[in-house]
């Protein structure tokens, strides 16, 4: 009988062992409690009510991991619309002290790849360039991918490309306060997510290209498209949205530009490329400083 058998808190049943494990913070249920005994490892890996709701954040500390609680189960499919602010206080949550090493994290995920399995989301506000895609391949759960704050260089345009490639089952992908190079070519934020779902990006200026490219990239599977506080530049924006979305049930899409006006945007929004909802109370067109902005949603592709 080992020492971790004989102590007083494991002559506890498995379900109120439990429930304190609960009342710790999510990177020490993940990371640390599991290395204390097998017997401790079994019941946190049996405990999928509790790991669904577990989300992964690659921290701004250098080479930090640490892990935290969505409020509930639906939480983690609405922080793709969450406003940006959300994300900076939902990351300031966890302590420096919940945070583990990266080569640690690595180490206990490999280990424990049945508990980390469940991980559904990954925060990112590190810079890419030090964020090995290797150490989570195993996690064919993940659906959401976030980058918060980071700056995008145009040396980590092929680090995207490797994350679509690594978290092939993502179908969220969110870019919230990030800035972009330059030079960097826009294909690289959406590339590789084969079954991407929605998309949303903060905070840059979008071109045409840009817009046309990722609508005809994923024709087949992009729900969603979200350009919050994105300026749309290039006076064609109204001939690629019709056509790269005619025959789609438009539903969600949020963008402004200083091309656009009141006649192009209701001239879009009347166009018989575009199958619109009959109830049109969504649709918002806005004037702000002199750019005109609108906000209709976007179902799958018939």
């Amino acid at each position: 009988m080992t020492d971790e058998d004989q102590s007083p808190i494991n002559a506890l049943p498995d379900e109120v062992l439990l429930y304190v494990f609960r009342t710790m913070s999510a990177t020490e249920f993940v990371a640390i409690l599991p290395l204390v005994c097998e017997r401790w490892s079994r019941i946190i890996a049996s405990d999928s009510c509790t790991l669904k709701r577990i989300g992964m954040h690659h921290a701004n500390a250098i080479a930090a991991v640490e892990f935290f609680y969505f409020r509930d189960d639906s939480e983690r499919s609405q922080m793709f619309h969450w406003p940006p602010d959300d994300y900076g206080r939902l990351l300031l949550r966890p302590s420096a002290a919940a945070r583990v090493g990266y080569a640690n994290a690595f180490y206990l995920c490999a280990r424990y790849a049945e508990i980390c399995g469940h991980v559904a989301a990954l925060i990112i506000s590190s810079g890419l360039s030090v964020y090995a895609t290797d150490g989570y391949t195993y996690v064919d759960r993940l659906t959401t991918l976030v980058l918060h704050g980071v700056r995008v260089g145009e040396q980590d345009q092929y680090t995207l490309a490797e994350l679509g490639t690594v978290y092939c089952n993502v179908l969220d992908v969110v870019y919230v306060k990030c800035s972009l190079a330059p030079r960097f070519d826009l294909k690289f934020l959406y590339a590789g997510f084969g079954r991407l779902r929605r998309f949303r990006t903060d905070h840059n200026a979008v071109g045409v290209r840009f817009l046309g490219d990722l609508l005809n990239a994923h024709r087949h599977t992009l729900e969603t498209v979200v350009l919050c506080y994105c300026t749309v530049t290039g006076d064609r924006w109204i001939d690629v949205l019709s056509e790269r979305l005619r025959g789609r049930t438009v539903n969600r899409l949020t963008m402004h530009s200083a091309y656009f006006t009141d006649r192009c945007v209701n001239r879009f929004l009347t166009s018989a490329d575009l199958v619109l909802p009959d109830d049109r109370s969504n649709v918002v067109i806005d004037g702000n400083l002199g750019r005109i902005s609108f906000s209709i949603d976007i179902d799958p592709l018939r």
